[in-house]
């Protein structure tokens, strides 16, 4: 064990003395209420250490309390959010409740690491927190803004329904225009045709008249021979003119039905589609953005509130930060390097163990292989005499190697 780890260990000694007086006994400390410690949970404390840590009960608080409003705010936002996408409120309420915990976690993460990084690696989770507070501020403020400027909001998205309406109605009018010309055309070819045989049978009948009444040619009142002659073409052109008309009524009736029936499927489409127009987020962002747009003033408006938003969300950090570290971090450190101190010398102490172990136990095998060979010293010596007493005709060569093979520990082979 080195100088280092007993200096430190005599330390912690003196720091740990000096917190009481002599012959007096350790100053009571007054308990924290439930609301503090839930304050000290969101601060990533230690309550343990905090106890004998007075001054700096209050800057955690203060801490835990930023916290704590970050996890609200975020809850809040994300309700919101969730709830103009959503219907159903217990759904709508869990995800809050889930990304509010899932921001929660974050920030208690980020100042945890904050406390424990030293140098130059402690501003890695400062400047991870800072563009995490960014991105995350600039998507809540969205639900936020569109909180503030609801009233504007809806009244922008009635304009904007029927903008759409009107560009999908001109929509449909383009798409059907091939029929519709078409239709129309042959309406008006038959209506057209049907005009120039009521004006021939027109002419036709009052030629007649003027006959009858004798302005006409021949200047004779009443049905003489002339007037008999344009009665029959009259009544010839009559007939003929009401039986183009039962032709071609049906048709126009027919092609007149094709465009009633295009214009009841537009307005079918157009209620479909004024139906998937919701108010939901989108609109609501797209309706803020036209706001932007058409009101700098509110411009200007929406970018304090995202500045505001983003404070808020990177607020732990900077309480964290701006708020100078004390007797806390400076217990929290000696703890820390106790407790390194501590496994170090555990360390040692297992490492003395296992090679004090492994001589013991090599002692004690060398032990047992001398007591091995002393035992069986007699009887290696009467196998021997059997091997050479029984060689028979063998030569001495192969008398050595049975003997090598079944008394000797080991042999090896030639």
């Amino acid at each position: 064990m080195d100088g280092n780890n007993y200096s430190l260990r005599e330390k912690v000694e003196r720091t740990n003395k000096s917190n009481l007086t002599y012959g007096q006994t350790p100053e009571r400390k007054e308990a924290p209420d439930g609301f503090t410690r839930f304050l000290w949970w969101m601060a990533t404390v230690d309550p343990e250490v905090m106890q004998d840590c007075g001054p700096e009960r209050e800057r955690y608080r203060i801490i835990g309390m930023s916290v704590m409003v970050t996890w609200l705010f975020a809850t809040l936002a994300w309700g919101y959010f969730f709830s103009t996408i959503l219907d159903d409120e217990l759904v709508v309420g869990g995800l809050a409740i889930f990304f509010g915990l899932a921001i929660l976690a974050i920030d208690r993460n980020l100042i945890a690491a904050m406390s424990k990084n030293k140098g130059s690696s402690s501003w890695l989770p400062v400047l991870f927190r800072l563009g995490l507070a960014v991105t995350i501020g600039l998507f809540l403020s969205q639900p936020i803004v569109l909180m503030l400027f609801q009233k504007d909001i809806q009244s922008q998205i009635l304009l904007n329904k029927e903008k759409k309406m009107e560009t999908f109605r001109q929509q449909l009018i383009t798409l059907n225009a091939p029929l519709t010309s078409d239709y129309q055309n042959h309406i008006k070819e038959l209506k057209a045709a049907e005009l120039v045989g009521d004006n021939r049978v027109l002419g036709l009948k009052d030629a007649y008249i003027k006959e009858t009444d004798g302005t006409g040619g021949s200047g004779k009142i009443g049905e003489a021979a002339v007037a008999r002659v344009k009665r029959a073409e009259y009544l010839k052109a009559q007939d003929a003119q009401d039986q183009l008309k039962q032709t071609d009524d049906p048709q126009i009736a027919l092609y007149q039905s094709k465009l009633d029936t295009l214009e009841a499927q537009n307005k079918v489409k157009e209620a479909e589609y004024a139906t998937n127009l919701s108010t939901g987020f989108l609109a609501q962002v797209e309706a803020l953005t036209d706001l932007l747009k058409e009101h700098p003033p509110l411009r200007m408006r929406y970018q304090l509130v995202i500045l505001i938003i983003t404070l808020i969300e990177v607020l732990p950090v900077l309480s964290k930060l701006l708020l100078p570290k004390g007797e806390y971090e400076a217990r929290v450190q000696q703890r820390m390097e106790l407790g390194i101190y501590r496994a170090n010398l555990n360390l040692e102490r297992e490492k003395e163990l296992e090679a004090h172990f492994a001589e013991k136990s090599m002692e004690a095998d060398k032990g047992s292989i001398d007591q091995f060979f002393d035992d069986s010293r007699t009887t290696r010596e009467n196998l021997g005499k059997e091997v050479v007493s029984g060689q028979g005709t063998s030569s001495y060569s192969q008398l050595w190697k049975r003997f090598q093979g079944r008394v000797m520990s080991s042999s090896k082979s030639k």
